[in-house]
């Protein structure tokens, strides 16, 4: 259990790093958690209105953000999925812990298969 939870913090610092990063690269123009109604850069240095925005379009010019940018915040994280999911590595997931402690004696005689012993 403990893994897994690692695991999916694992996956949500690959997701969120990068996209932070790239917001304070690009600014408004990467549009990280800008949600549906937004300002999405024209490709002229303008700005294009998508949906309803109700805030005004940003005082800065606009920068293209190359399409690959946009996908290494997926595709980090999938990486990490793919290596825990699909190769050796899945074990420290699955891994259940081990049961310490010794078994009672009632339970070592029906374990033996010895038909006397009972």
């Amino acid at each position: 259990m403990r893994n897994a939870v690692l695991l999916l913090i694992g996956v949500i610092l690959l997701y969120l790093i990068p996209s932070l990063i790239l917001d304070a690269v690009y600014g408004p123009s990467y549009g990280f958690l800008a949600g549906e109604d937004c300002w999405e850069p024209d490709g002229k240095g303008g700005w294009t209105e998508h949906g309803q925005p109700t805030k005004s379009p940003p005082d800065e010019p606009s920068v293209i953000v190359p399409l690959s940018l946009y996908y290494i915040p997926i595709l980090l994280p999938g990486v990490l999925l793919i290596l825990f999911m699909f190769t050796p590595l899945s074990r420290y997931v699955d891994r259940q812990p081990r049961e310490s402690g010794k078994l009672s004696e009632g339970s070592e005689q029906e374990s033996s298969g010895d038909p006397q012993a009972g």
